[in-house]
């Protein structure tokens, strides 16, 4: 018995693997499908396809059999148009008047008199030839008598043969190729310059005249036109725009109830700011917004100077898990979708949704759809209220035309967070969303009623919002990149000889540290930075900056000086060390005779006598007699007795 298998066709969804995936498009013996659930685009050829249908790799789904024919054929009136419908019902009852009225059906003589008579009961003015009414009846056999339509087996509309010949036809997949499948804005009209230049090289076409067909323009645009989609997509902007083309919007994010899940994103706000200070303009903020997607509802805001990181997340965390004590909606969500663009391996903000068992799902990169919803509130804010300030870019050079942003700038950081947070609490919250038809403030009032939801206190959550790096007690002080803690605390720790600890760094405030006690996992130990002009209001991002700026300074002194500088300088110096001790070892050597420095002092043996008489005379002073004195008073003959 023959395998039954299943052409693949758009919209045909299977399964491979445990994973359901759906038919994209079909061209030139390729089939390309996508992941039902994310929309990742695969390739595969029409063969492969047929035999992973045969070893039961690939199968399709039950619902999908229902409408499509076996082995290629088309009998199933859903794959059939109006006119091929009329045409295979007019098959069938030729072919049933003839198995129920004649003995032998297939009999030529006996279906040329019989097909008259049915032509005229079915009013058909072109009746079938019998020798064709014969070979549905074997076919109505072979599919096995049931009461399904006869399969239609005829070919495609169009010219299937070869349009060219062999060298043009090869000419023509090679130009489409090499010159129109290329990141540069190519068109059919260089295709076909490609095409005429080749044939020219090969001396098979001049100025006026050709041996052989050249393509028409519009021939090669009909060509061009029937690539996939995705492979044009591919070849001129990239994979990430060919998977936008290929990718749907994807099915509709639900949450089932307040703080399940949450999105965050940050934003580059469309206005210039001032220094408070000096006046000078320091450029446009950063806002870290976090939404709640059952709500609608602003958990979570952050604003600053500083790009997307890891710190600026969790800077909005923190104030989203505290927004509860100050009566405004926040609190501890379920699932959060972070910002795609900033890397949180081993980071406080993984280590704070571990601890507080929030589930942490990215999302795909330069994917808008998993965080649609973040997306249309920076969309609203920016139109009702950033575009709305003195100073502001607007949304691009032809929108903002002659407006001079940076005179007109005028707002500093901290108005900028004033000018949100009222916006948000006192406009946003208060106006009917468009897609849920309420206001967010009282969709989340109503759908918390009765959710005894946890108020954590600030102090908590600085506490636990730390990174864990492992360092020795060295003197009272813990070194933490390059930045150095102290506490006396710490040097009892060190003199017990519980030297190696954890500190819990804030990653938004590095003036301070907790160090957990070793033997009392519970106690922390606060520890203040030696340094405290340096590290006051420091966070983790400014501090990295700064040690790139002075590792540049580092850079530029040796590259100035030369980068073995230092190197070379001890050298020179060590000789230096080496040659004057030389020269040292031979003046000693010189003055006693060759004999060196003593190494220890003559042990006298002889017996002292009664009286010790001493006389010092030094070589360059005469001597005196006893109990004299020399002129100058500095020597005196004494006895001395013992």
């Amino acid at each position: 018995m023959k395998p039954r298998y299943y052409s693949p066709k758009v919209g045909l969804r299977f399964h491979m693997h445990g994973c359901e995936f759906e038919v994209t498009y079909i061209y030139a013996g390729i089939v390309r499908y996508a992941a039902a659930i994310g929309g990742k685009a695969f390739r595969i050829s029409h063969d492969r396809f047929i035999e992973m249908q045969e070893s039961e790799t690939l199968l399709i789904k039950n619902q999908d059999i229902e409408g499509i024919s076996e082995n290629g054929c088309s009998g199933k009136l859903s794959e059939l148009s109006e006119k091929e419908t009329r045409a295979a019902i007019r098959m069938r009852r030729y072919v049933d008047s003839a198995v129920t009225q004649l003995v032998y059906p297939t009999s030529k003589k006996h279906l040329t008199a019989l097909i008259p008579l049915i032509a005229f009961e079915l009013e058909d003015q072109q009746p079938p030839d019998p020798r064709t009414v014969a070979s549905w009846i074997k076919r109505y056999f072979l599919e096995g008598r049931d009461g399904a339509l006869l399969s239609l087996r005829h070919k495609q509309s169009g010219n299937r043969g070869l349009r060219f010949c062999p060298q043009v036809e090869i000419l023509i997949e090679e130009a489409i190729q090499q010159v129109f499948l290329q990141s540069e804005r190519r068109d059919a009209k260089d295709v076909r310059t490609h095409i005429v230049g080749k044939l020219s090289e090969l001396g098979l076409l001049s100025k006026h005249s050709s041996t052989v067909t050249v393509p028409s323009l519009r021939t090669l645009q009909r060509r061009i036109k029937a690539l996939d989609p995705y492979i044009v997509a591919l070849a001129k902007k990239g994979k990430v725009a060919a998977d936008r083309v290929a990718r749907a919007a994807g099915r509709a994010i639900i949450s089932p109830r307040p703080m399940y899940l949450v999105q965050i994103d940050t934003h580059y706000l469309d206005i210039l700011l001032r220094d408070p200070d000096s006046g000078d303009v320091i450029g446009r903020p950063y806002l870290v917004c976090i939404l709640d997607v059952y709500t609608r509802a602003v958990v979570g805001i952050y604003i600053s100077m500083f790009p997307p990181s890891a710190v600026t997340t969790l800077a909005a965390v923190k104030n989203m898990l505290t927004r509860l004590g100050m009566g405004l909606p926040g609190g501890i969500p379920v699932r959060i979708v972070p910002d795609n663009g900033v890397e949180f391996k081993n980071s406080a903000f993984i280590r704070l949704c571990a601890r507080l068992g929030i589930i942490v799902t990215p999302a795909e990169i330069r994917d808008p759809n998993d965080k649609a919803h973040i997306e249309s509130f920076f969309r609203t804010l920016t139109t009702l209220l950033v575009q709305k300030c003195a100073g502001t870019t607007f949304s691009s050079p032809s929108d903002r035309g002659e407006y001079d942003s940076r005179s007109r700038a005028a707002s500093i950081l901290e108005k900028m967070h004033e000018y949100c947070l009222e916006w948000i609490n006192e406009v946003y919250h208060t106006s009917i969303h468009s897609r849920t038809g309420r206001a967010p403030i009282l969709a989340w009032e109503d759908s918390v009623k009765g959710w005894p939801a946890p108020i954590v206190d600030i102090a908590e959550i600085d506490a636990i919002a730390r990174l864990p790096v492992q360092r020795n007690i060295h003197k009272g002080r813990v070194l933490v990149d390059g930045i150095e803690y102290f506490s006396h605390a710490l040097a009892t720790l060190e003199a017990i000889g519980d030297k190696r600890v954890i500190v819990l760094v804030d990653e938004l405030n590095l003036h301070e540290v907790y160090i957990e006690h070793p033997s009392q996992p519970s106690t922390l130990i606060l520890a203040e930075s030696t340094n405290p002009e340096y590290t006051i209001g420091l966070t983790q991002y400014e501090h990295q900056e700064a040690k790139k700026i002075k590792a540049a300074l580092t850079a530029s002194d040796q590259k100035r000086l030369g980068i073995y500088c230092d190197l070379l300088a001890r050298w020179t110096l060590f000789q230096k060390i080496q040659t004057d001790s030389e020269m040292a070892q031979r003046q000693i050597a010189r003055l006693t005779n060759g004999k060196g420095r003593a190494r220890t002092l003559p042990k006298i043996v002889h017996p002292l006598p009664d009286v010790l008489e001493l006389n010092v005379v030094p070589a360059d002073v005469p001597s005196f007699e006893s109990g004299a004195v020399s002129s100058s008073g500095d020597y005196e003959i004494m006895e001395i007795d013992l």
